[in-house]
């Protein structure tokens, strides 16, 4: 770990400052480390809090021509939202091109942004961060309740129903809460399963992540199998898509929070 992030810091030399963020997770990033007086230029998938800044396309739509007026000194990208031939692209202009790893652990996202934060000179303020949602998060967990582990469906699309499995940071969230998720097992990362395996497993309780397609129909839609444990107990909650999708120790610890909530009330 010592000798990557002495690595990071020998590579850039000086601090950046002027950043062009390709991913939604690296944005968050670069404003949880205070550095967003230092970003200008952004996707349109960015989140909300970051509107005023220059947009320089979409995920897989770059305006190339706009990134290089911008003449960032360095442009931030990811493996699981950039596609290699734009980032090969950018360097063949001249640009240098930091890419992160598209997290699905914990371990992994506290690593890349700590990388992050020695990139942007940082580093203690990253190391800090992490620490403390690491507490935070073993102090939850240290108060599970010793017995009963709840049964999760995590519904993340309506037509076709997408489920996450362990393979994903959900899955490990649903694990690290204590609760069993009854997809667990299948080898897809966001497999496709229908309302029948659905009802079938009978979960205690059911999650909707909203703002993907018109999920709010899609939790009151379950409305219509009140033999489910989870519809029975009015246990179907909805989570928003920006809370509970993005790979960063910071959302990380949030969307743990919110999860928790939910299972045990007043726990948290």
């Amino acid at each position: 770990m010592a000798f990557i992030l002495l690595a990071a810091t020998c590579a850039f030399g000086q601090t950046p400052r002027r950043i062009v963020s390709l991913a939604p997770s690296l944005t968050r990033q670069v404003y949880d480390l205070t550095c967003q007086n230092r970003l200008v230029g952004i996707t349109t998938f960015c989140p909300d809090y970051a509107k005023g800044k220059q947009v320089i396309g979409s995920l897989t739509l770059l305006n190339f021509e706009k990134i290089l007026t911008l003449k960032p000194d360095l442009v931030l990208a990811s493996t699981d939202s950039n596609r290699k031939n734009d980032i090969e692209k950018l360097r063949r202009l001249g640009v240098k091109v930091e890419v992160f790893e598209g997290c699905e652990a914990f371990s992994c996202m506290c690593r890349e942004f700590r990388r992050l934060g020695v990139i942007l000179g940082r580093g203690k303020d990253a190391d800090r961060i992490v620490a403390g949602v690491s507490k935070r998060i073993s102090g939850l967990r240290a108060r599970l309740p010793a017995e009963g582990r709840p049964r999760v469906f995590w519904q993340m699309g309506t037509s076709p129903l997408i489920t996450a499995s362990a393979r994903t940071f959900t899955g490990e969230i649903i694990r690290a809460a204590g609760a069993t998720n009854i997809f667990d097992s299948l080898p897809a990362k966001y497999p496709r399963v229908n309302v029948e395996s659905v009802a079938a497993a009978d979960p205690d309780v059911i999650f909707v992540v909203s703002d993907m397609e018109d999920l709010e129909n899609g939790a009151a839609s379950w409305r219509t199998f009140p033999r489910i444990k989870a519809v029975k107990a009015n246990r179907v909650y909805v989570m928003d898509a920006d809370l509970v999708c993005q790979p960063t120790p910071g959302m990380y610890l949030k969307a743990f929070e919110a999860v928790m909530e939910k299972l045990y009330p007043g726990l948290s």
